[in-house]
């Protein structure tokens, strides 16, 4: 059995994960081919040493830089209230979002010389079953996912006045797996549709290009051609999770993308088009402050979110203008019920995009929040 590291860390650090995908673009569209089966899972801990401390992780370090070690995923962590008997088979608690694996580790740890890691048998919403008694009794210990890893790039430390000392550790995850799974948002023709507006984590940067070559032979005029037939519109989106249960359902959002493999639908989260009339049930007309030449509108898609959080999901099949400054649109099919101005929070475009990086961290802020950002594009298909 490898050997757990046993420190906990503090709450800066870092988790990452990384697909592989080969895109292959063309005038239409593009093709993106999955070169790895799995994400690649690393975590980055800082800690904070005490003078024993550092002499153990120094030592561990020493014995384990070429064998695997047992590290625990603290941010998939939970704090039992009460005690565990050393004779204890199973362990009960909220076992749900977290990745607790049949045939894997479960770390029960109270302090880091107090801590052992169990073969888990089975798993409920509510608790492990494991595969032998613990053999040690704990008082409120913590509990945990434990992943086996490399230690990549050994231990990092910086000794400072006193008897304390940083140290950082980045783990390599060896048994990795792949999460996705069924969608974690509402379905539109078969994409998932990101109903949660970007948190405001980092700077939120926008760039519109329109692909296209330019010839030039340096006598007459530039010849311009264009290379897609369709605007490269990139972003970046981020997100505040504040919770376990938010970062399982953060992380199972960017498994299913398969890094820039899996598209899904972005809506632009500003009222983009200003709807003018009442919409009857019956009705797929919609009219609207114009905004661009009616032939801008033709198979773009917009959600309209009423205030009471119910969405609708349409594509615009026709616009002609009428006057006034304003435009019809006519939808794909009718809402099904009546919508006044005044019922609407968003009347916005969607955006068909993708990761823009197979590469995603997920930075630990501090105690159960967490941040996550990553570049996107739009795509044709």
């Amino acid at each position: 059995m490898p050997e757990l590291f046993p420190f906990v860390p503090l709450a800066a650090g870092s988790e990452a994960l990384g697909w592989l995908t080969d895109v292959l673009p063309s005038r239409t569209s593009e093709q993106r081919i999955k070169l790895r089966s799995v994400p690649r899972q690393s975590f980055q801990y800082a800690f904070k040493l005490g003078s024993d401390q550092f002499s153990k992780a120094k030592a561990f370090a020493r014995r384990n830089g070429a064998e695997p070690v047992l590290v625990p995923v603290w941010a998939e962590h939970t704090l039992i209230s009460g005690a565990i008997l050393g004779s204890a088979s199973s362990i009960d608690f909220d076992a749900s979002a977290a990745d607790y694996r049949v045939g894997g580790e479960i770390l029960i740890w109270e302090r880091d010389d107090k801590a052992v890691t169990a073969t888990i048998a089975a798993i409920a919403p509510t608790g492990v079953t494991l595969t032998a008694a613990i053999g040690m009794d704990f008082q409120r210990p913590t509990v945990s996912p434990v992943r086996r890893a490399w230690i990549v790039d050994g231990l990092r430390s910086t000794r400072r006045r006193g008897l304390e000392t940083d140290g950082t550790i980045r783990f390599e995850v060896t048994d990795n797996i792949d999460l996705s799974g069924a969608a974690v948002y509402p379905l539109y023709q078969g994409l998932e549709v990101l109903t949660e507006p970007t948190e405001r984590v980092s700077d939120i940067s926008e760039n519109i290009v329109r692909a296209t070559e330019y010839v030039d032979n340096g006598f007459g005029a530039v010849a311009i051609e264009a290379t897609k037939n369709y605007a490269d519109f990139g972003q970046t989106i981020g997100f505040l999770a504040i919770g376990k249960a938010a970062l399982w359902h953060r992380r199972r959002f960017l498994h299913n993308r398969k890094g820039k493999q899996k598209p899904f639908w972005l809506p632009s989260f500003s009222n983009d088009l200003q709807l003018q009339a009442a919409i009857g049930a019956a009705d797929a007309v919609l009219t609207v402050r114009s905004i661009a030449p009616t032939g801008a509108y033709l198979g773009r898609h917009v959600m309209i979110e009423l205030k009471n959080g119910t969405r609708f999901f349409r594509e615009i099949i026709n616009a002609f203008a009428v006057g006034g400054g304003n435009d019809q649109l006519t939808i794909s099919t009718a809402l099904g019920q009546a919508v006044a101005p005044a019922d609407i929070a968003w009347l916005c475009f969607l955006s068909r995009v993708r990761l823009n990086s197979d590469s995603v961290t997920i930075s630990y802020r501090f105690r159960g929040v967490f941040s996550v950002s990553a570049p996107v594009i739009e795509v044709p298909a």
